[in-house]
This record gives structure tokens, sequence and C-alpha cells, in this order.
């Protein structure tokens, strides 16, 4: 394989915190095609060390298992980790102290925070070990598109969680180069911004894009909107739900497949499609991932719930069946690429994405239908302010009437109940929160 100057920055930074990418790589390619029972294998002695490591050395983890009177001993089994609570970023902040292992300095941790979704600033790190084992994964799915890290240049359309600045690094300048990356900043698009960025990805030959969907999704409405295409060998997506109509919008613009990813650095939880794009394939490695139920049972294939992650190499500040408000619906079988990764079919919201009503009624935001007015509007969001009211912020195309604005009230009307006032305003942009990820649904009320 070629020695490219990420593969190198990746080698020196091995031989200095102590992890090799190149064995990490050789993991991840052979496991896609384990047998169950290697996987389990697998996952089950990573539990049980994981499990052992927190009680000896995590106070929170300690005080629960002497209260509950557990034992480290006594989880020989995946299913063992349900003896455990659930815990979220509520239960970890202002407690970070708590979950912080007390030998955590010698697995030189990174330093990191995520707002997520939900608003909440959350402190985590990640383990140097962890971090390096999650981005052989990376590489992987990358390759499943097509893309040969570190040799192809790929144009990144996001925010700074796909930027990260860390200790690995001086300048994010530096990361950027060595990752082969052209950035193309999403705070401001307008159709002079988004024309540049067309004529420098022609200029440098780059195929292969990657970014938020909402923020590829508005690129290629502009391209549409012009009449032009942007022929690229693979989109990624990540960070966002990426919506039916805007993937169907991408592959005819770009003129090629979306690889849908979801990624959770603070419970180090990672799905990806394949080229089959028939759900998305569980990253083993980096964690155990559930899916839970409502009633606390876990899901069968076919029905949604919460996922629940267990970081498998995080100790630094171990995460033990942690939820980070992410709902996504199971699948079964084996994929007909051959890799034999459980899947996920399809993820499908945030707990945050959930709105709670005066009547009783509890909607998912993001299963109202609003691909069915992507002909009328360019882009919305519904707020919750009171538990009676909900808005909806629309930013209309040219060609909007008061009669399609009046449709939506009617239609949101009907999906919200009695008693309920909707609101529908005309608006010209939808500010992004820090983190630049799009929020379709946003409740202000406390739940």
């Amino acid at each position: 394989m070629q020695m490219t100057r990420s593969r190198l920055a990746f080698k020196l930074l091995g031989y200095r915190y102590g992890f090799d990418l190149d064995s990490f790589l050789r993991l991840v390619n052979d496991d896609q095609y384990w047998s169950k029972t290697q996987i389990t294998e697998y996952q089950t002695k990573r539990m049980i060390e994981i499990i052992r490591h927190s009680y000896e050395n995590v106070p929170f983890y300690r005080q629960y298992f002497d209260s509950e009177g557990l034992t480290p001993e006594q989880f020989t089994s995946l299913t063992d980790l349900n003896k455990l609570p659930i815990i979220r970023k509520q239960d970890v902040h202002g407690k970070h102290h708590e979950f912080l292992a007390k030998n955590h300095a010698g697995f030189q941790p990174l330093d990191r925070a995520t707002g997520g979704t939900t608003g909440l600033a959350f402190k985590f790190y990640n383990d140097t070990q962890s971090w390096g084992l999650n981005w052989a994964t990376k590489i992987r799915t990358f390759s499943w598109g097509g893309y040969k890290y570190g040799e192809d240049k790929v144009a990144v359309m996001a925010g700074g969680s796909l930027l990260p600045e860390g200790k690995f690094e001086a300048k994010s300048r530096f990361w950027r180069f060595l990752n082969n990356y052209l950035v193309l900043p999403i705070t401001i698009m307008t159709d002079e911004i988004m024309e540049s960025y067309r004529k420098k990805i022609i200029r440098q030959r780059i195929r292969f894009l990657r970014g938020y969907p909402s923020a590829i999704y508005t690129f290629a409405q502009y391209l549409s909107s012009s009449g032009k295409s942007l022929p690229m060998q693979s989109v990624f997506t990540t960070a966002e739900m990426l919506l039916e109509h805007q993937r169907l919008l991408l592959e005819k613009v770009f003129c090629c497949k979306v690889f849908d990813t979801y990624g959770c650095g603070d419970g180090m939880g990672g799905a990806n499609e394949c080229e089959v794009h028939n759900g998305l394939h569980i990253n083993i490695e980096t964690s155990f991932l559930q899916i839970v139920r409502p009633d606390g049972i876990e899901a069968k294939p076919g029905e949604t719930g919460e996922i629940v992650l267990t970081a498998l190499h995080e100790y630094a500040m171990p995460l033990i069946r942690y939820a980070p408000g992410d709902m996504a619906e199971l699948g079964e079988g084996i994929c007909s690429c051959g890799r034999t990764l459980p899947l996920i079919k399809k993820i499908v919201g945030r707990t945050t994405d959930l709105i709670e009503l005066a009547n009783g009624r509890k909607l998912n935001g993001l299963s109202i239908p609003f691909e069915t007015w992507t002909d009328t509007i360019d882009k919305f969001q519904i707020v919750q302010t009171q538990i009676d009211q909900l808005v909806v912020n629309i930013i209309p195309k040219t060609t909007t009437t008061e009669h399609d604005l009046q449709t939506i009230k009617a239609r949101m009307q009907f999906f919200a109940g009695e008693g309920i006032d909707v609101i529908v305003n005309r608006v010209e942009s939808i500010p992004l929160p820090k983190s630049g990820k799009m929020r379709y649904v946003v409740s202000k009320i406390d739940k």
C-alpha cells in the first residue's frame, strides 16, 4: 500500500501514542467476514475487560456495583450488560469526575466535547487506541465507496465534528492537509459561493464528497436549479439523518450512489452503508451496539428503539450502556455483499426529534412527510416552544404560494391533533448551531 502523507502521519502518531494503524486495518478488513460466534467472542472478551477495569477504577461504576450487590465476575456474556442502567448525557453532565478512571492519564486520552443535537454540552475522552481503531473503521467504510484513504482527495462540506481538532494536531489546516481534504465551509452558502465550490471540485478533479446531508443537499439543489450536474464516484453522508428525498436528489445531481454513515464519538458507535445500500453495517470493533425499545427490552429485527452503546476500548472514561439520543430500526440477516457485520435497517431520528403535545400525542418530527413538498418549499424546521403549540419555519421557493403554506399548515394540524396551535412562518434563513448540523426538529420543552 502506498505510503501517503496520511499513512505516514498515522504511523508517526502510532509510534508516539502506542497504536498501530496497520494492525487495526488488518483487523477490520478481516472481521467484516467473521462468523457470528467470532464476533460475539471478540465483543464479550472486550466487555469483560472494560467491566473489570470500570469497577476497579471508575467511581460511578464502583458505587453502582456495590450498591446493587454486583461483581465483575457476574458479567460473562453480553446480555449481562442489561444488569446495568442506561446512562445519558444529563447523567454525566456535572458529574464528569465520577466517570473518569483514576488512572485515566495512562491511556493518553483525547479531550473531547460535543453538544450533539440536544444542546447539552458534553465533555468526554477518547483513548488513543480507541481513536486509532475508529479511524480504521472509517477507512474501511471509505473503501466500500471506492475511496482510497490518503490517496484520493475528498471535498468536505461540514462543520466541526468532521474537522476535528485535538491534541494530535497543532493546527486544523495541518490535519486537513494530512487527510487530503478540500474544505468547503457551510456556514454561508450563497449561489456565488456554491458555484465557486463547483469550480474548485472540477479544477482539482475531486471524485468524492463527504459531509452533512443538509449541506450537500443545499449544494445539490443549487446545481439542479442551475441545470448542472457534478459527476462524482461516491458521496458520503454523516452526522444527520439522511432523508429519502435528499438521497434521490444527491444521486441524480452527483451521478453516483450515496453512502450513508452513522457515528457517535462519545460512545464510539458506528454503522455504515456498503455498496449494496440495504442498511448500515455496525462497527463491532469499537463498541457493542444495542437497540432498546421504550419498554427497556432489546428490539427485534424490524422494531425501532434507542441506540445504546458500550464502548469497548475506552478506559480513560468508560461509557457503559450509554444512550446518545439516536433512534434506529434493527436489521436482520446477512447482507448480500457477503459481510457478516450485523445490520441497522435505518436510522429513524433522534429522541430530540420526538414532540410531546398537550393532547397526549407524540410525534416523530422527521416522520412527517415533508419530502412530498420538496417542489413547494426549500427548507423547513419544526420548533416547539410550548406544549400546545408548534411553529413551522419554512424557507419558501420563489414559486411558493399562500395556498401552499395553508396546505402545509392543514397537514401539520392533522398530525398535531385537536387543541394544538400550529403556526407557519415564512423565513429567509434557518440558523445552524455551532456544530453545523441541521436540526429539523427543535423542542424547547423540558422532558
